[in-house]
């Protein structure tokens, strides 16, 4: 029997949120129509064993996969590389869904070819267990109402949360995300939008992503210490644009360029967050010449007023916006 749809979990020493995660899935109505991919990359502490545990409870539904550590976009390749479900969707080891509306998705998914189906997600507080709802949903778009990508391009951004590929879309298409780095849930939301051609709009949210945990990667001090990969996610995702560049309509490509200036906007806080360092003055001139020279005219897009002064002139501009932010912390 044919799959609807196929879920990946990305899995590193995730013992203590891993079945959480599991059991929100297993709702006995759809576990014919479920494969879950339980991918432990690597993991130093249980996750390998509790993921065979479910493997052999759920032989029909649930595949565990060990690999050597590759980082979370190895464990997204590996998922699309093994997926058998006509949808594809990617719940990290540290998030859960919920139950009843993931059965409502699959019925769904059923009657749909669409390539991208669309769901709003919760953020949730970590210590409060407070929800707070995300959507990009706005007042003129149709719920269930199937879209050209163009159309809609401009007035949405489809976070990894809130989508699921056709998985056709995944699988046909020279879709690689980088590995041993963070932040490459960009790349994985990114880099299928050349092959879309369609999606469709839900307004029933269907993932609990977990925030304000200590491991998080956009935690601060995590986003310091792992500044160079954002970099890098820049930089890729730059060349892939320009792969693809001749092929994308205008509508495809200021979808693209604008991510990627948010992503460049991220770079940029990161930066300022750190100490005053007269070496971060020296990382912020090697990304503005490595990102001018990739591409001049998103280079000009982000051009914010703290970017444009700080790009003029970095050693005098740089301690300014550090004592600004310093006086409205006070």
């Amino acid at each position: 029997m044919e799959k609807t749809l196929t879920i990946t979990i990305p899995s590193y020493n995730v013992e203590k949120t891993l079945k959480e995660t599991v059991d929100s899935l297993l709702e006995p109505s759809i576990l014919n129509d479920l494969e879950i991919l339980i991918v432990n990359d690597g993991s130093k502490d249980s996750t390998s064993e509790i993921a065979h545990e479910y493997e052999k409870k759920y032989p029909n539904t649930v595949r565990a996969i060990d690999k050597e550590n590759g980082g979370h976009g190895s464990t997204i390749n590996t998922g699309m590389r093994e997926a058998t479900g006509r949808y594809f969707k990617v719940v990290d080891g540290d998030d859960w869904l919920i139950t009843e509306n993931l059965a409502k998705l699959v019925k769904d998914l059923k009657s749909l070819n669409t390539d991208i189906v669309y769901n709003p997600y919760y953020e949730v507080n970590d210590k409060t267990r407070s929800r707070e709802l995300f959507t990009e949903l706005k007042e003129d778009i149709q719920l269930e109402k199937v879209y050209t990508f163009d159309a809609v391009a401009d007035k949405v951004y489809i976070p990894m949360h809130s989508m699921t590929f056709r998985t056709e879309i995944l699988k046909s298409h020279p879709i690689k995300i980088d590995e041993h780095r963070f932040y490459v849930d960009n790349e994985y939301v990114l880099m299928p939008i050349p092959f879309v051609e369609s999606v469709i709009f839900f307004d029933y949210p269907v993932y609990l992503y977990r925030v304000f945990t200590e491991n998080q990667s956009m935690n601060i001090k995590n986003m310091q210490k792992n500044f160079q990969h954002n970099y890098d996610v820049i930089m890729h995702m730059i060349e892939y644009y320009h792969n693809y560049k001749p092929l994308l309509s205008r509508e495809k490509r200021d979808y693209f360029t604008r991510r990627i200036v948010d992503l460049i906007k991220v770079q940029y806080q990161i930066y300022f967050s750190f100490p005053f360092d007269w070496n971060v003055t020296k990382e912020i001139d090697r990304f503005n010449q490595e990102l001018k020279g990739k591409d001049a005219q998103i280079y000009k897009d982000s051009h914010g007023t703290m970017v444009r002064f700080i790009r003029l002139q970095p050693k005098l501009f740089y301690p300014v916006i550090k004592l600004r932010e310093k006086v409205r912390r006070s």
